[in-house]
């Protein structure tokens, strides 16, 4: 069976390219809308009582580039569920309008103005007929810090913490056995997790009370393709933490190049998004395979 059965589609598809008997092979359409721009929180030096102990920044980056990571993960994934399935990809970033509403926001009202947009946005797809399932990737939003991060993470982006609180220096597992270090004796076998960090150059395992960090909060959406129902929701938050042993560098954002970091994050991307259908315990080693670019999709009317 051939690896690629569908392609990139424009969203201007004909139903007759995808036409099909009722007996035929089912159609999914896979839906990437996380969007063209990452967040930066780091924990802050000092922080009074009025302040939020984390600052936030937000930078674009190119403009389909997350959304293909995440089209490559999710393609992978059904045709690993469903190989009969024929698969549409589409990749849709959030108009101006709904970045500005999603700003003003509270956090709890965020996912229903990204669910409401996206289904109007769905509604003029003529192809959509065609369809039978859509299986949608959209940013998730957060209260509370989880994995030993910052709180109020949401969608994709890098999370520093560059304050140790006085605490053990980067220690590293020779034999690479995440544990190691706890069984020595030195972490708190309950905060072992938050403190877990990779070698960005090595991929060897240590713990750092310092350490920059690729997030992905999302939200797997399977929607029924003609009514635009809910099937399900699956909400699924997915972090690496890294700490390089070798570097000089006095602050820990400045151990890792950004180029670095932005692979990690797209490679992370494209992982968290297999794992959504798959689960963690049927993680591919396959290499990623390109997605033929597509026009950015427009925006709902």
């Amino acid at each position: 069976m051939k690896r690629l059965l569908c392609t990139v589609t424009v969203l201007s598809l004909s139903s007759t390219l995808w036409a099909q008997t009722p007996t035929g092979p089912k159609t999914v359409a896979l839906v990437a809308a996380v969007g063209d721009q990452l967040e930066v929180v780091r924990q802050r030096q000092t922080a009074g009582s009025n302040l939020e102990p984390f600052t936030r920044k937000r930078f674009p980056l190119n403009s389909q580039a997350l959304n293909y990571a995440v089209l490559r993960g999710l393609d992978r994934a059904i045709e690993d569920e469903e190989p009969q399935a024929r698969r549409v990809l589409l990749a849709w970033n959030s108009p101006p309008e709904l970045q500005r509403r999603l700003a003003e926001a509270p956090n709890q009202d965020r996912d229903a103005l990204v669910l409401a947009a996206l289904k109007e946005h769905l509604k003029s797809l003529p192809a959509r007929a065609q369809w039978d399932r859509i299986e949608a990737i959209v940013p998730g939003y957060f209260y509370e810090g989880l994995s030993g991060l910052g709180r109020k993470l949401s969608g994709l982006g890098f999370y520093v913490q560059p304050l140790s609180n006085g605490a053990i220096p980067v220690e590293w597992a020779l034999n690479g056995d995440a544990g190691a270090a706890a069984a020595a004796g030195n972490l708190e076998p309950e905060k072992d997790a938050d403190r877990r960090t990779l070698d960005p150059n090595t991929g060897q395992v240590g713990h750092s009370y310092t350490f920059i960090a690729t997030y992905m909060y999302f939200q797997r959406i399977t929607l029924d393709a003609r009514t635009l129902e809910v099937l399900a929701t699956k909400p699924q938050f997915d972090n690496v933490k890294y700490a390089d042993p070798q570097s000089t560098a006095v602050d820990v954002a400045d151990q890792i190049p950004l180029s670095v970091m932005t692979t990690k994050l797209l490679e992370m991307a494209e992982q968290s998004a297999y794992t959504s259908v798959r689960g963690k315990s049927y993680v591919s080693t396959s290499a990623p395979r390109a997605i033929v670019p597509a026009p950015a999709a427009s925006a709902p009317r």
